[in-house]
C-alpha cells in the first residue's frame, strides 16, 4: 500500500470513529429536556402575623409585611428572574410563591380586588419583552388571606395575599417536540393551621403537574411547595407527593421548594429520595453543597450567605442527567438597584429521557 493510500485509510478510520460518537451525542441531545425550578419570593415574611397576640399587633405586622414587599422592588426582581430563564432556556419551569398582592378599603367585608403586583403577569410580560414564548399550563392557588394593615398612624388598608404554584412551558415548540397531554393541580390534604386572634387560618400548600411528551417520550412534570413552619406537616405533604403525583409508570421529574435541607439530612428529603426519586444535583455534582437559601433577609437587599439546599430537581424512571446548575445567586445577578432576584436561588438541569 502506498504512503498516500495508507494516509487516506488512517484518516478515514479516524473520521468514522469520530462520527459515531457525534451521531450518538446528537441523538441524546434530541431527548435532553431542560427544566428549572424557582421560588420567586413573595417579598416579605408572614410568620410574625401568625404569632401576633393583639389586634394592634396584627395591624402592625400586616402593614409591615406589605411595606417590606413594596421596598423590595418586585418588578425589578422579577425582571432578573426573567433574565435567568432567558439565559437557561428551559422547556418547563416550576415556580413557587407566585404571589398576587391586592388591596382594598380597610375593615370592609368585600374581598380586596385592586392589584398591587401580580407576579405571574409581570413575569409573562418580561418574558414576552425578551421574545420568549412561555405560558402557564397549570396553576394552583394555595393560601388566600386578607387582613387589615396599618401603613402609618393615619393610613390603613385591607391587604390580600394570594399564594400560587405555577408550571410554565414553552409555546414555540412544534407538537412533535413538545406535546401537553393533561394537567392536574391540587392542595395537600394535610396543611398547617394557625390561629390569628383566636380564629384558625389554614395555610394551604399545593402542587401542580403536567403529563407531557417530549419528542415522543412521555413523562410527568410535578412542581410543589412544602410547608416550612412545621416539620410533621411537611413530612405528611412529602408523603402525599411520593404516593400521589410523583408515582407514575412514566418518567417523573419533581421540582420545587421542599423546605427540607438536602445537605443536612432533612427528613422529608430523605423520605422522597428513599421512595425512589433521585437527586439530580447529588448525581451530577455530589460533594458540592449547591446551597439555594437564604440569599437575603426579609428585604432582598440584605444579602446573606446561603446555608441550605431546599430547592431541588428530583427524578425517577428511565432518565439520566447531564447538567445541573444553581442560578441567580451571584452578585452579578443582582438588579440595578442592588436586590437579589429572590431569597432563593433557582436550579436548572438537563434531563436525558432514555428510550
Amino acid at each position: 500500500m502506498s504512503i498516500k493510500r495508507k494516509f487516506i485509510s488512517i484518516m478515514l478510520a479516524i473520521s468514522l470513529a469520530s462520527i459515531v460518537p457525534l451521531q450518538s451525542y446528537s441523538k441524546n441531545r434530541d431527548r435532553e429536556l431542560k427544566v428549572m425550578t424557582y421560588n420567586m419570593y413573595l417579598g416579605s415574611e408572614l410568620g410574625e402575623i401568625f404569632t401576633a397576640q393583639t389586634p394592634t399587633d396584627v395591624l402592625l405586622e400586616v402593614g409591615e409585611a406589605y411595606t417590606d414587599m413594596l421596598a423590595g422592588n418586585v418588578p425589578e426582581r422579577i425582571a432578573a428572574i426573567a433574565d435567568e430563564i432567558q439565559q437557561g432556556q428551559p422547556v418547563v419551569v416550576g415556580l413557587q410563591e407566585v404571589a398576587l398582592w391586592r388591596i382594598g378599603a380597610p375593615f370592609q367585608p368585600e374581598p380586596a380586588t385592586v392589584v398591587t403586583y401580580d407576579f405571574l403577569d409581570i413575569l409573562l410580560c418580561e418574558l414576552a419583552s425578551r421574545d420568549l414564548h412561555y405560558a402557564p399550563i397549570a396553576i394552583q392557588t394555595n393560601l388566600d388571606a386578607e387582613l387589615p394593615g396599618l401603613l402609618s398612624p393615619t393610613s390603613a388598608l385591607d391587604i390580600r395575599y394570594t399564594d400560587r404554584v405555577v408550571i410554565l412551558a414553552r409555546t414555540d415548540l412544534p407538537e412533535s417536540e413538545f406535546k401537553l397531554e393533561s394537567t392536574d393541580a391540587q392542595n395537600f390534604v394535610t396543611n398547617l393551621q394557625v390561629p390569628v386572634l383566636g380564629q384558625p387560618v389554614t395555610v394551604l400548600r399545593g402542587w401542580t403537574s403536567a403529563e407531557v411528551k417530549f419528542r415522543g417520550k412521555p413523562y410527568r412534570f410535578v412542581n410543589a411547595h412544602l410547608e416550612s413552619f412545621f416539620d410533621l406537616i411537611q413530612y405528611a405533604q412529602a408523603n402525599e407527593l411520593s404516593q400521589g403525583p410523583a408515582k407514575s409508570d412514566s418518567a417523573v421529574i419533581l421540582v420545587g421548594d421542599f423546605n427540607s435541607d438536602a445537605e443536612s439530612g432533612g427528613v422529608s428529603y430523605g423520605m422522597l429520595t428513599g421512595s425512589g426519586l433521585r437527586d439530580v444535583w447529588e448525581e451530577v455534582k455530589g460533594g458540592d453543597p449547591g446551597f439555594t437559601w437564604a440569599l437575603s433577609g426579609e428585604i432582598p437587599s440584605n444579602f446573606m450567605m446561603p446555608t441550605q439546599r431546599l430547592d431541588l430537581i428530583l427524578a425517577s424512571g428511565r432518565v439520566s442527567f447531564s447538567q445541573v446548575d444553581v442560578v441567580g445567586e451571584e452578585a452579578a445577578d443582582r438588579t440595578p438597584s442592588g436586590f437579589a432576584p429572590s431569597d432563593h436561588a433557582g436550579v436548572i438541569a438537563a434531563v436525558l429521557l432514555e428510550p
